[in-house]
């Protein structure tokens, strides 16, 4: 029968007793919820993200964060290949930075990244469209025939029980 060898240090200083703090719980403090938006042909999809996937909703409140992408298959006909996809937006008529969705890579693929904004807790309404790029030089818009895509918003708590999106966000 093996035995097995057992080793003890000691050191000559005694550790002091650890004493136990107690701190006072941290306030909860809400995190912003997260949406997209998903505008495809003949589809525009809002889903609010929940845990590990994701649900439809027709609510987005003013402090969530938003998330912007393009799904449609761009065709530019005799213009050539869209190549660049730009989102452009307004919140309560304030001009946001654009942002490029979507750009050609060198094996002609299109490749996708959606914009995220914040939307503040103040925001009433986001204005939104997309201008699109061919190979060939020529600027294409997707802007509802002119009129623009909107998605209303009031102002709300964090549970966005009355925020909707307007019956004008068709794509």
């Amino acid at each position: 029968m093996a035995t097995k060898k057992t080793t003890t240090t000691r050191t000559g200083a005694k550790r002091s007793a650890a004493k136990k703090t107690t701190s006072a719980p941290s306030p909860s403090v809400e995190q912003p919820r997260e949406f997209s938006l998903n505008l495809g042909t003949g589809f525009s999809m809002l889903t609010e993200r929940v845990g590990d996937g994701s649900m439809v909703t027709n609510r987005v409140p003013a402090g969530a964060f938003l998330e912007v992408s393009y799904w449609k298959e761009p065709s530019a006909g005799k213009s050539g290949n869209v190549s660049t996809i730009t989102f452009h937006a307004r919140l309560d008529g304030t001009s946001l930075a654009p942002s490029i969705i979507a750009r050609r890579d060198g094996s002609g693929r299109l490749v996708r990244a959606p914009a995220r904004l914040e939307l503040p807790m103040s925001c009433k309404q986001l204005e939104y469209w997309f201008e699109l790029e061919t190979d060939t030089g020529e600027t294409l818009w997707d802007s509802n025939w002119g009129h623009n895509h909107w998605l209303d918003l009031t102002t709300s708590s964090m549970n966005g029980a009355d925020v909707a999106v307007s019956p004008r966000a068709e794509a």
